[in-house]
Formats: C-alpha cells, structure tokens, sequence
C-alpha cells in the first residue's frame, strides 16, 4: 500500500512538473517570422498612406526592407526606424541633414512640405543647381527672395499674375512666359510668334503708328525688326542693304533723315 501511494505520487509530481516545463521552453523560443501582410494589422493608417502615395517606397521595396531590425518587444522602437542614408546615398541631396524636415512622412516620401521661416534655396540647390545658378546670375527681384516664396509646395509652378499685374488686359501665364524666363525676368528674349499686341501692351503709341503706316513696314510685326531680344535695335542695311548711290549718302547721315521713322516711312 505504502509503495502504491509513492508511485502515485512520484507520478502526479512528474506530471505537475512537465507542462510548467513545456511553458519555459515556448516562452525562450523565437519569435514567429512576420511577413509584409502581417504590418496591416497594427498599422493599418501607415500601411494605406504608403498604398496611396508611397511612389518609390511602395514600388521598389516593403515594409520588412526597411523595418528589418525585428519588433517590440523583443526590438526597442527606436531600432525598428531605419535612416534614410540606409538607402539614399551618392547623391549630393542625401547629405542634406535633417531629411525630415521636408519629407515629413516617409511612408509618402514626395509629399513635401517646407519649413517655416528657413530658406530652402541650398537644399533646392542640390538638384535644381542650374535653375539657382541662373536666378543667382541675373539681379532682379526674384533673386532677392527664396525658392519657397513663389515655390511653396514641391513642383508647384506659380502664375506670374499672382503677384504682378498684366502689361495689358487679358494677358495669361503662357503670355508672360513666351518674353520672361522667370529666373531672370529680366532679361526679355522671345519667338518670332509674339504678336503686336503684346509689346503694344508697353509701347502703345508706336504699335499705333506702325500698324497705321501705309508701306511694307505697317505689314510686319514687331519682332520681325526686334529679333529675339527686348531693346535690340536693328540697322536698316540689315534688310536693306545699301539701295542708293554712295555720291548721294555722302550727303545725309543717316536714313532716318530722309525716312523720318522706321515706323512711320516717310517714302
């Protein structure tokens, strides 16, 4: 009897011992490898703006290239966020520091927003170099402003009607570009498809004159004689060459007194 009871209890000792040890085992061991379905779970907010907007970083890679450090608890949070550098390297725009302050969301990386009260111009500068060399070469009041005072979302391209006034009624954006490279506005220079009307929107009184002139010059537009650049005065031996006899220009210093106004031939 004494024996039975013993081995009863060896027995149920064995037993009370067995799963507590099968516990302690599933406990140390590793965790279950996660697979990029799994992220929707717990980050369904994250996991969507990258669908919507992820451009690159939903195209190109998955959340586990990134987030390839493991996970809470066995992972600190902090080891879990990858640097950008991790990826983005050789290229002078991935030493900018602080990548965050315009990518503010990784996981919609093209969606940029710039800092307040900061220029933006050096960083600007890393890929859009020939567009600040050339508004940094040519003084006007462009130059004298940041890339985010007409820029003021990535890619977004201003009217220049949003600030200046038109030369004359009507006008459009497609109007002020054709004569004003925004980056040095200064510097007119255009087609030879711009059509009177525009540079009467400043000179008026001479499209008046011109236009009601009874010889081949009332015919041709402004830019046939003012060739590509605002200001450019041609010389009349350019179309003309030299129609009199030498003996009779002695006499005259120029064309013009005879001809009065190229505008307004005096025949």
């Amino acid at each position: 009897m004494k024996k039975f009871v013993f081995a009863a209890a060896l027995s149920l000792a064995v037993g009370l011992v067995a799963p507590w040890g099968d516990v302690g085992a599933a406990q140390q061991a590793p965790d279950p490898q996660l697979q990029v379905s799994d992220c929707v779970k717990c980050h369904p907010k994250v996991v969507h703006q990258n669908q919507e907007a992820g451009t690159k970083h939903k195209t190109e890679v998955t959340c586990l290239d990134c987030h390839d450090a493991g996970h809470p608890p066995s992972t600190p949070v902090d080891q879990m966020i990858p640097k950008c550098s991790k990826c983005h390297e050789g290229e002078p725009h991935f030493e900018v520091k602080n990548c965050l302050g315009c990518h503010r969301n990784p996981h919609t990386p093209l969606k940029i927003t710039f800092p307040e009260n900061e220029s933006v111009k050096p960083v600007c500068n890393t890929c859009h170099s020939e567009q600040v060399q050339e508004i940094d070469q040519n003084p006007s009041a462009h130059a004298n402003v940041d890339c985010s005072f007409c820029h003021t979302k990535h890619g977004y391209i201003p009217s220049c009607l949003k600030c200046h006034e038109p030369h004359r009624q009507g006008q459009k954006f497609e109007d002020c570009v054709s004569c004003h490279r925004v980056h040095q506005p200064l510097n007119v220079a255009y087609g030879p498809d711009i059509p009177n009307k525009d540079c009467g929107a400043c000179h008026g009184d001479i499209r008046k004159l011109l236009e009601a002139g009874q010889y081949k010059h009332a015919k041709l537009q402004c830019v046939y004689c003012h060739k590509d650049t605002h200001g450019n005065i041609p010389a009349c031996q350019d179309c003309h060459g030299v129609p009199h006899p030498e003996a009779m220009i002695k006499n005259f210093k120029g064309c013009l007194d005879c001809h009065v106004d190229p505008h307004n031939l005096t025949k």
